[in-house]
């Protein structure tokens, strides 16, 4: 024989679950926003930038060979890969990967990355689990074992509640991770 149902109230949804929504998602547009800001300005070396437009070239030619005569395509890849004194062949660099132990602007931009990452969630995380202590918000539509009940119900010490149902602080990291395919859909794809 099963249990019976739990019935939340309304206004739950309306005063708990629909706020830690709205401030998780405009948190994390204010968080992507600033860490804009704080970027530094990525200078590229003429070096760099003609390497990768002759990289370019190369993708374009290799894609697209097969509509141009076949007598230029043929002095085009002679260009590139000939094996005396083609572009590929002749352009030797050696590629230093940058150590973030070395370059201050490196272990800045690592600081800056965390603190704005970091520091909201835990801010807003801990401002939530005081706030919203104690409520359950939601319940997943399909049924969890008992191990997933610590990771769904922080906050909550009912023995008998299902483990499908949902607190308010974990509600918060559900939608933390959750809503990324939304920023994606706001902010764009490479945001």
């Amino acid at each position: 024989m099963s249990e019976p149902e739990l019935l939340l109230d309304s206004n739950i949804r309306l005063w708990v679950v629909l706020p830690i929504v709205f401030i998780t998602f405009f948190v994390g547009m204010i968080r992507h926003y600033v860490s804009i800001l704080l970027q530094s300005d990525k200078r590229l070396t003429q070096e760099q930038v003609s390497d990768s437009q002759v990289l370019i070239r190369s993708r374009v030619l290799r894609e697209n060979g097969k509509y141009i005569p076949k007598q230029s395509f043929l002095s085009r890849k002679y260009f590139f890969n000939n094996p005396e004194d083609g572009f590929f062949k002749k352009t030797k660099r050696k590629v230093v990967p940058p150590s973030p132990m070395t370059d201050p602007t490196m272990l800045t931009d690592m600081m800056k990355g965390n603190v704005t990452n970091v520091l909201p969630m835990i801010l807003i995380g801990g401002w939530i689990n005081m706030t919203f202590s104690g409520f359950v918000t939601t319940k997943v539509p399909f049924p969890l074992t008992l191990r997933f009940k610590p990771m769904l119900q922080q906050g909550i010490e009912l023995l008998t509640l299902d483990a499908s149902w949902v607190s308010s602080a974990s509600w918060y990291f559900l939608n933390v991770f959750g809503l990324r395919s939304i920023y994606t859909l706001i902010l764009g794809q490479d945001n």
